[in-house]
């Protein structure tokens, strides 16, 4: 009779899991649709057995029925992993991708209007004044064309430093985007902990997390681990997002601004990359960096590669970037120190250094890539025109760099404060306005705030007997100078004087120190407007108000005195097919000024397609490994159904045996009760 009785409880744990597996079950349909969520399954284990003596004597374990052990999810870890891997990998270079598309489309048309065009018509203005170099007529064109040539240039540099500033704007979205996610994991853990502490299942909070997770992979590389109590932990770039109890928030500010430790930037501090740029980093709100890689080389191997965020920081780069973020210099060969193969070491050792910071810093990042090459391009137009109108010379005998200096009448040397040779206007070889003043010297493209020249009162004489005025050049500076350990014994000043950088260290030079600190304040104040970039130039007021000033007359101390020359602007228009350049340090293929531009465009289609052909090959690998997370954890309305079936007949069947026992257990009652 008693265990008659008990066999009751085998009957009721049998529909207590049958009861169990059929709301699980209907659970997973009435969720297969529902994104995220992942199919759950009830584990059953047998309950206590009970010890006992049967016929001879032979012992016999009997069950008790079953008991539920847990309801968990259906997961693979190391899918999820390769998920979250590829997926932030996908978001990366579809970064990259959309910014090369965006740049294309900016690029391929300006209001209408083809960059290209404006180059054409400069050489086709200048052209035609070379066929007739006094019609005031084709000067007026040159002038006006040339105008046009800076405004569309300015227009479309202003419009790629306008999408680079936008950029900010998405990564400062995704940096709230991430600390929301992180907020809400963090939420989730304490439910999960609150809820699996007194043995309950939080599956559907899992679900959530694992989503928010999903979410998280496409912006930010991480790692999570899951402790004891159900919560998890993420580490990013080397520091805890979320640890057991504590978020960790990000933020942003100023690139140019902060170091990588959350320190600010000294004024003149050498080693900011980023002087004065607005553009955002990303740092921890606690201080410090969030990328530990401060450089926008990307790599597979150390996952540099992965997450939007990192994305858009390459694509975007940390600053506007102009011509001189591409003075890596030309490649030294043993031939040009056929003696010295130290200095050629020395050389070979700098021009790397040069390279490797261009590779680091620059050319992974598509917009400043562009923003580079058009700048060089537009610099090496101007300067071309310039420099043939008002030709330039060193100050030497010999009118080069090494030379012996020239003097003046009153023999002293035209050198600068410095003592460097400078270049001066090449009086010799001048031609001049047919203006009322026979203006000499006058440049076409000017630079904002800083004159071609210095006047001066000093004089000196040429190779033909005649004496000139001194007209030194205002030599373009490539780098900002910047001061080293200042208001200390070891003091130092680093300057670029004439395209040379120069250190001077306290009491290690003969120049007197105020002289330094001078010279590096003027030029801490001038450099910046001393380069022909595209933000500085302007039309030269001179020509724009006359532009009877454009050289095109022989001067009075050549023997052709009073006449016209189409000299210069021939050889203008022969150097519009000279070579510029290549687009990049890196590459071999050489453009002449004309086709320059097309290279630029050729180029960026070439690296939007090869960034396509990732995206597409990235979203395969994604889908794939998708595909193999939901034959895991999706949910199949068949094999659901199936088991819905399986279930209600294990129901059945333990009523039956309830049923069965009861009749039993009545039948014996009745009949002793007789």
């Amino acid at each position: 009779m008693a265990n008659l009785m008990t066999s009751f409880y085998t009957g009721v744990s049998g529909l207590h899991s049958a009861q169990a597996s059929l709301n699980t079950t209907s659970h997973n349909l009435a969720n297969a649709q529902t994104k995220g969520y992942v199919r759950q399954q009830v584990l059953l284990s047998d309950s206590f057995y009970v010890k006992a003596i049967g016929p001879s004597d032979n012992a016999m374990m009997t069950g008790k029925g079953t008991v539920i052990q847990k309801t968990r999810q259906i997961r693979n870890e190391f899918l999820d992993y390769q998920y979250r891997l590829q997926n932030g990998r996908l978001g990366f270079y579809d970064k990259n991708r959309e910014t090369a598309v965006e740049i294309e489309d900016m690029m391929g048309e300006l209001n209408g209007e083809q960059f290209q065009t404006a180059i054409s018509e400069l050489k086709e203005a200048i052209s035609s004044l070379a066929t007739d170099p006094g019609n005031i007529v084709y000067k007026d064109q040159v002038i006006s064309i040339a105008t046009q040539f800076i405004e569309r240039a300015q227009v479309l540099q202003g419009d790629l430093n306008n999408y680079q500033t936008s950029l900010d704007t998405e990564i400062k979205q995704e940096v709230d985007h991430i600390n929301d996610i992180v907020y809400q994991i963090k939420d989730l853990n304490k439910k999960i902990q609150k809820y699996e502490a007194t043995g309950e299942s939080a599956n559907d909070y899992r679900d959530q997390r694992n989503k928010l997770l999903d979410d998280l992979s496409k912006i930010i590389d991480f790692d999570t681990n899951e402790e004891k109590d159900g919560t998890i932990t993420i580490y990013a770039q080397g520091q805890f997002l979320l640890d057991t109890t504590n978020q960790y928030r990000l933020t942003t500010v100023a690139i140019g601004k902060y170091d990588q430790n959350g320190q600010e930037f000294a004024v003149a501090d050498p080693r900011n990359r980023n002087p004065g740029s607005t553009l955002l980093k990303v740092k921890w709100e606690n201080g410090g960096d969030f990328f530990v890689n401060d450089t926008l080389v990307y790599e597979s191997a150390n996952r540099s590669d992965v997450g939007t965020l990192r994305g858009l920081m390459v694509a975007r780069g940390g600053h506007a970037a102009k011509y001189t973020d591409n003075d890596v210099g030309e490649k030294p060969t043993p031939a040009d120190y056929p003696s010295d193969i130290a200095a050629y070491n020395l050389a070979m050792k700098e021009y790397t250094d040069r390279l490797d910071e261009y590779n680091k810093y620059v050319d992974p990042s598509i917009v400043m890539t562009i923003q580079v090459q058009l700048d060089t391009m537009v610099h090496g137009i101007v300067t071309m025109i310039n420099d043939t109108l008002s030709p330039l010379k060193y100050a030497t005998s010999d009118g080069t760099i090494n030379g012996t200096p020239l003097k003046d009448t009153a023999g002293n040397d035209i050198v600068d404060s410095l003592g460097n040779p400078v270049r001066i206007l090449d009086f010799e070889n001048s031609f001049m306005g047919d203006d009322r003043d026979s203006t000499f010297g006058t440049e076409i493209f000017k630079r904002r705030g800083m004159d071609r020249f210095n006047k001066t009162e000093r004089k000196y004489v040429g190779e033909d007997g005649v004496e000139y005025s001194v007209r030194i050049y205002n030599e373009e500076i490539l780098k900002g100078p910047t001061i080293k350990n200042k208001g200390e014994a070891d003091e130092t000043i680093t300057m670029q004087v004439n395209g040379k950088e120069t250190t001077f260290v306290k009491n290690a030079t003969t120049l007197n120190w105020a002289t330094l600190t001078a010279e590096w304040e003027r030029q801490q104040e001038v450099w910046s407007k001393s380069q022909y970039t595209i933000g500085q130039l302007q039309i030269n007021p001179d020509v724009a108000q006359d532009p009877s000033k454009i050289p095109t007359k022989y001067s009075d101390y050549r023997p052709e005195k009073g006449g016209y020359s189409n000299e210069a602007n021939l050889q203008l228009v022969k150097d519009f097919d000279n070579t510029l350049g290549t687009l990049d340090p890196n590459s071999q293929t050489e453009y002449d000024v004309t086709h320059y531009y097309a290279g630029i465009v050729g180029n960026l289609a070439t690296v939007a397609n090869v960034w396509g052909g990732i995206v597409e090959n990235q979203e395969a690998t994604v889908h794939s490994v998708d595909n193999e997370r939901l034959d895991v954890m999706g949910v199949s309305s068949d094999e659901e159904l199936s088991d819905l079936i399986k279930f209600q007949r294990c129901y059945d069947a333990s009523s039956r045996y309830i049923t069965v026992v009861d009749e039993m257990l009545e039948h014996l009652i009745e009949r002793l009760g007789a």
